[in-house]
C-alpha cells in the first residue's frame, strides 16, 4: 500500500453497523498511530460488504497536510490512488479467507448520514451500557 494511505482507525465514540467503531481512513504523508487525534475532513465513503454486513470506511484527508488538504471530494484524488485504495481492501480481506465486495467510492455528502447514524448508535448503546463481545 502507498505511504499516503494509512490504516483505518475507528472513531471510538461512533458505532458502525458492524458494532465496531466507525472506520476512518485518513490520507496523509505522516505515520499515524492508533487513537491519534488529528484534524481531518471527510472527502468520501467506501462501503464494503463483509460477511454479509455493510462495513463503511469514511475517506478523509488530514487538513494540516499540504499534500492532501486541497481535496474536498474523493473524486479529486488521482484515479490510480483510488484504485489502489479499493484494491487494498479487497486483498486484505481475501488474505483472511473472506469474500468481500468493495463498492465504488462515493461523495462526501453520502458519508455524513453514516457518520451521524454511527454517533446516534453509540449514544444509544452508551445509555444501555456496553457489554464485552467475548
Amino acid at each position: 500500500m502507498s505511504d499516503s494511505f494509512k490504516t483505518c482507525n475507528g472513531l471510538p465514540t461512533y458505532l458502525a453497523e458492524d458494532d465496531d467503531p466507525l472506520d476512518v481512513l485518513v490520507l496523509c504523508q505522516e505515520t499515524v498511530v492508533p487513537l491519534t487525534m488529528m484534524h481531518a475532513r471527510t472527502i468520501g465513503l467506501m462501503t464494503m460488504i463483509d460477511g454479509g454486513k455493510k462495513d463503511h470506511k469514511i475517506i478523509a484527508i488530514a487538513t494540516e497536510d499540504p499534500e492532501f488538504n486541497a481535496y474536498t471530494e474523493a473524486s479529486e484524488i488521482p484515479q490510480h490512488r483510488l484504485l489502489m485504495l479499493r484494491r487494498f481492501f479487497q486483498d486484505y480481506k481475501q488474505l483472511e479467507g473472506k469474500a468481500v465486495e468493495v463498492d465504488e467510492i462515493r461523495p462526501a455528502k453520502e458519508a455524513f448520514p453514516i457518520i451521524e447514524e454511527a454517533l446516534r448508535r453509540y449514544s444509544q448503546q452508551r445509555r444501555k451500557g456496553f457489554r464485552s463481545k467475548g
